[in-house]
């Protein structure tokens, strides 16, 4: 089992005065309805929790535009891990069997993009199995 990688993306996006852009799937997508079928936006008010999940046949692209989050997950079993994140620079990829959840310390709402990919030869079902992680209540 892989573990979760945080990718610097500071190349990939373009920032001007107006603000940044970012293209994720740039480099061309496998199945892009796959993608776009798990693609959604995403936002934690502060103090708030979302997560507390693991995918057994996806893995999970996570990218925080706006505010500041704190990312939980539990790996090896047993030890929860967490890393704050904050910026628009870094790209978070969890392979399946990892549970994570996604912590908004305050004061503003954090917001991300999310989306998920199959993994060949993985099962597709359940797509999302709930799991509680301590520090993520």
């Amino acid at each position: 089992m892989s573990a979760v990688e945080f990718l610097d993306i500071s190349g990939a996006t373009h920032e001007d005065p107006r603000g940044f852009v970012f293209f994720p799937w740039q480099e061309g997508a496998q199945e892009p309805q796959d993608l776009l079928r798990t693609f959604h936006l995403v936002s934690i008010a502060p103090g708030q929790v979302r997560g507390n999940h693991l995918h057994p046949g996806h893995r999970e692209y996570l990218f925080t535009f706006h505010g500041a989050g704190v990312l939980l997950w539990e790996d090896p079993p047993g030890q929860v891990q967490e890393r704050l994140l904050t910026g628009n620079s870094t790209l978070i990829r969890i392979p399946p069997h990892i549970p994570h959840a996604l912590r908004n310390p305050g004061p503003e709402i954090l917001y991300l993009l999310a989306w998920r990919e199959p993994i060949e030869g993985s099962p597709t079902e359940p797509e999302t199995l709930r799991r509680l992680l301590t520090g993520a209540e």
